[in-house]
């Protein structure tokens, strides 16, 4: 069977695919159309209806598409960034690329907003990657292009894109995507997907599921109250309602409901709630959000005589690493291909923070900067690995029991139920003694002799 995924900028991939094929693998086919290796920062998507409770949806790549998507092939997907992250963490070039190419369908379609300031240096930036440096004899086709950019404009509006275009002659257009990037990634609704609901009282909301926690909004989009994920207790589904519960600043739980326009989109706002709580917060991806799965009624009856058969197995959830997983995976993958880590175009100005002796420039200069920021990487890591991953300021000195890791001092294991990295109940703790040549004055005198490696290298490059 065929599929159809069209790109943020509107080109269509073409993939070919089995019968019994499931989402992940069109999602790999087309990663590797676009040489991307960080396919964990991206999803599918198809709509979910039709009229005004039609929405793009998130496809289960885990699932079968047959079983999730209605009629007959070729199936039409789009191709999105699912999980935002700030881009100093994407270490591919085509990664930043994609990236950029959804905020700037984001900005257009009015679903990411900034203020004026902002605006203007963002779409500033997005001209310059699109028609390269300001010319003021071209004064006509900036009056054309610039609104493209954003939803509402005004003539003060134009002007300050042209001041800000003509400040930022020169720059390279990858240059320019990636601070278009990080722009945006200051903006409050970065990485927030927004679910229309109804309160109990059957009034208009927004819930907004960003990276930080869940935001309920009035149907103006203005903030009523800001939930961190630390303070949700549970979130479930039934129907077409959502429920979520929360731990108010006064020590009780109070539970929120809300109806959403259909059975589809109540189950995306519980995957969202859940998918980028694991992505964003957790140290790993638990297994009970891994294996969590539903069955349909044929599956529901084979499972009586044989409750490990698939027949009719959906998984509800797709994350599969969060987001500190996606970046250390891709780093050793990138390894072992034997390709350099492509880095951001500022890098420079990363690098001159540790050392006014790196001046370069272009690409081929700043690949030659990548195993002098990974000593730099290595030796923060050594610096990290020896303290406690709860207060991150005593010596590593308790093992857990029995699961057997070691991450905590001995006053925050005093204060842990479970292990903060397996969840398995800790039965009991036991004091440790780190060899003397792996101490912590140990590590601090090599880190000196690290930077100055680091320095040389710098001023080298």
């Amino acid at each position: 069977m065929w599929c159809f995924v069209s790109r943020p900028d509107s080109v269509l991939l073409e993939v070919e695919l089995g019968p019994k094929a499931c989402g992940q693998e069109c999602l790999d086919k087309v990663c590797k159309k676009l040489g991307i290796v960080e396919v964990d920062y991206f999803g599918l998507q198809y709509s979910g209806g039709k009229g005004t409770d039609s929405r793009p949806l998130w496809l289960n790549t885990r699932n079968r598409l047959s079983r999730q998507l209605d009629g007959p092939p070729p199936y039409r997907l789009r191709f999105r960034v699912k999980f935002f992250v700030p881009p100093h963490l994407l270490l591919q070039e085509a990664t930043r690329h994609m990236f950029y190419l959804h905020l700037k369908e984001d900005l257009a379609e009015g679903r990411l907003t900034a203020p004026t300031n902002k605006a203007a240096r963002i779409a500033a930036l997005v001209a310059q990657a699109e028609t390269g440096d300001y010319d003021c004899n071209n004064a006509d086709l900036y009056a054309s292009c610039y609104p493209a950019y954003l939803p509402t404009w005004s003539n003060d509006l134009l002007s300050a894109i042209a001041a800000e275009h003509d400040k930022i002659r020169g720059m390279k257009r990858a240059t320019a995507e990636y601070n278009m990037v990080k722009e945006c990634s200051e903006l409050d609704g970065y990485g927030q997907e927004n679910y229309a609901v109804k309160d109990s009282s059957g009034i208009n909301m927004h819930i907004g599921v960003g990276p930080e926690g869940i935001l309920l909004m009035d149907d103006d989009l203005n903030t009523i109250q800001s939930v961190l994920f630390t303070q949700v207790q549970m979130a479930t589904h039934a129907g077409k309602c959502f429920f979520l519960t929360i731990l108010e600043t006064t020590g009780t739980n109070t539970t929120l409901g809300f109806k959403l326009p259909n059975t589809k989109m109540a189950n995306a706002l519980y995957r969202a709630v859940t998918e980028k709580h694991a992505f964003y917060r957790c140290e790993t991806v638990r297994s009970a959000v891994i294996t969590q799965f539903s069955r349909d009624f044929k599956g529901t009856l084979v499972s009586l005589f044989n409750e490990n058969t698939v027949v009719g197995k959906k998984y509800v959830f797709d994350v599969r690493r969060t987001c500190r997983e996606v970046y250390e995976e891709t780093r050793r993958l990138l390894y072992t291909r034997g390709t350099a880590v492509q880095l951001p175009p500022t890098t420079t100005n990363s690098l001159n923070n540790l050392s006014e002796g790196c001046r370069c420039d272009d690409i081929d200069c700043r690949c030659g900067c990548v195993e002098a920021v990974e000593l730099q990487e290595r030796i923060c890591k050594l610096e990290e690995a020896l303290l406690c991953r709860v207060c991150m300021d005593e010596e590593i000195s308790t093992v857990f029991s029995p699961c057997g890791h070691v991450v905590c001092c001995d006053e925050c294991a005093a204060c842990l139920d479970v292990c903060p990295l397996c969840r398995t109940g800790v039965e009991r703790t036991q004091h440790i003694f780190l060899p003397a040549q792996i101490s912590r004055l140990d590590i601090e005198s090599c880190t000196q002799q690290g930077r100055d490696s680091l320095q040389c290298s710098l001023v080298s490059t």
